[in-house]
């Protein structure tokens, strides 16, 4: 099945989320399940629905957009925000809040704060065009940042970040929503 973002955020009003489990150590798990208890299935598309990303989260703590690494080509082809795979992506997302106990506090999307984001990636994207070394970074409005997000493979390595022969990180970095901004969405 495949729904859009207004037939998932009418399904949310019908959602029982007592079933959902509080996240722990993987904080994907409570939005892999609701992801099938609305009948989307769980892949690594750019995007859960026809029209947009669903995202879950706790209010509170930073959201996870994207990874880095499949963004680098855009940013350093100086795309602008709103053609780029991020822009797009944070402008057809329906973010659904979980309080600390697992309660469910409502949906939201991106409207009016889109241009402080948008100013945000342009101050991450400098940074990263002129960095030697990546390391955690957050824009001037304080709303988007980049940090690590990486796992170890079965040999217990990282995927280091690697553009045009220069190595920018010894693990895998991501966009995030700080978890300050993150306390406003719904």
């Amino acid at each position: 099945m495949t729904l859009t973002l207004r037939e998932t955020q009418n399904k949310l009003q019908k959602t029982n989320f007592e079933a959902l489990p509080k996240p722990r150590k993987n904080k994907g798990v409570r939005g892999q399940l609701l992801e099938l208890a609305l009948g989307i299935p769980n892949s690594s598309k750019l995007t859960d629905l026809v029209d947009g990303e669903l995202k879950s989260y706790t209010k509170g703590e930073s959201v996870a957009v994207t990874q880095l690494r499949h963004t680098l080509p855009e940013i350093f082809n100086n795309t602008p925000f709103n053609k780029s795979k991020l822009g797009i992506k944070i402008s057809r997302t329906l973010y659904v809040a979980f309080d600390r106990n697992n309660n469910f506090l409502g949906t939201a999307t991106h409207t009016e704060t889109n241009k402080l984001i948008e100013s945000d990636y342009y101050d991450i994207c400098n940074f990263i065009r002129n960095a030697k070394t990546l390391h955690t970074f957050t824009g001037s409005n304080g709303i988007l940042q980049i940090r690590t997000k990486d796992s170890k493979d079965r040999n217990g390595n990282y995927h280091p970040i690697i553009w045009e022969g220069q190595q920018l990180s010894n693990k895998g970095f991501a966009f995030y929503l700080t978890g300050k901004y993150a306390k406003t969405i719904v």
